[in-house]
């Protein structure tokens, strides 16, 4: 299959009220140490190695699909928070099907989403990455404008709030644990020179860009998402199927 590297653009909407809000990167900010990803294939699941701090991707779902969503985003993003639930009931969906990926990218608009990162891969060296993951989106403003010790005591109340065995003094030891730095940094690196994101978030399939410049609310996002991903699984229904005859 052809890869597209056009990142997706979730764009603003007022909404009855509400704001939807997405964040633009600057590619002069925030840039980490540049990796050489040339060999990586982005649009499939990406196993441990050293470049990625030995974590492999984080994925839901039917891990060993030949159905890939990747999902690009900064916790501390306004649409970041507002997608999520659509791609969690995308992932109820379509769970025995599809492999669902979540990639971090940090953006320097926002000081604490680094943080927020490191928080979610520190829970997942524990198992309870995805634990994590919906704790530190649902609690969002818990977080936020805190700094320092604060933000540290937080998010280990988080973790121990959601990590029933897990060892609340080895989470903040991680929290600035070189492989989960290097996790963070990898997957940004990703995004940014192999998937050209510029923005957050930012939704792939198999590699290719969801294309939402003629939509305007995250439920036209996720009836995009859905309508791809009913074609892919009837295509290869279809693939079987004639395979089968032979």
């Amino acid at each position: 299959m052809n890869k597209f590297t056009v990142a997706i653009i979730v764009v603003i909407l007022a909404a009855f009220g509400g704001l939807v809000g997405y964040s633009v990167y600057n590619k002069n900010n925030n840039k980490p140490k540049e990796l050489d990803l040339s060999d990586v294939n982005s649009g499939i699941v990406i196993e441990a190695e050293e470049r990625n701090g030995y974590i492999a991707d984080h994925v839901r779902g039917k891990a060993d699909s030949k159905i890939v969503v990747v999902e690009y985003a900064d916790y501390q993003c306004p649409g970041c928070a507002s997608m999520t639930p659509h791609v969690d009931k995308l992932y109820e969906e379509y769970k025995d099907d599809v492999a669902f990926v979540f990639r971090n990218f940090p953006l320097k608009s926002h000081p604490n989403a680094r943080a927020a990162s490191a928080a979610a891969e520190a829970a997942g060296k524990q198992g309870y990455f995805w634990e994590m993951y919906d704790s530190v989106y649902s609690n969002r403003n818990s977080w936020t404008e805190l700094t320092g010790d604060a933000r540290t005591n937080t998010f280990a109340e988080l973790f121990a709030g959601v990590a029933k065995d897990g060892d609340v003094e080895q989470f903040r030891k991680d929290l600035t644990d070189e492989n989960v730095l290097k996790k963070i940094d990898f997957d940004y690196e990703l995004g940014l020179n192999v998937d050209h994101v510029t923005a957050t978030p930012s939704i792939y399939i198999n590699g290719v860009a969801l294309d939402v410049t003629s939509v305007g609310t995250f439920d036209e996002v996720e009836d995009l998402v859905r309508k791809e991903l009913d074609a892919k699984i009837a295509d290869q229904k279809g693939e079987k199927s004639s395979e089968a005859k032979e």
